[in-house]
């Protein structure tokens, strides 16, 4: 069992929808709302990583793509 925030949780969800689509933290904050900043996504996405990833130094599923976003690979 994952714990996860409402935050973590709607930010998973988001990116499950469209696996393989790479969001921007600019388009993330603006779906999430509720006062989140692009910087700040960074940090849900970190806390995520560690929450479901064995290694959330090296991530298999929630993908950075450098200079673009973020995105979600399916198993």
């Amino acid at each position: 069992i994952v714990h996860l925030t409402a935050v973590e949780q709607n930010l998973l969800m988001i990116l499950g929808e469209k696996s393989g689509q790479v969001f921007t933290r600019e388009k993330l904050s603006e779906i999430l709302g509720a006062g989140q900043s692009p910087r700040s996504i960074d940090v849900q996405i970190t806390r995520l990583r560690k929450k479901i990833e064995k290694d959330s130094k090296n991530p298999r599923y929630l993908q950075t793509v450098r200079g673009k976003g973020y995105m979600l690979l399916p198993d």
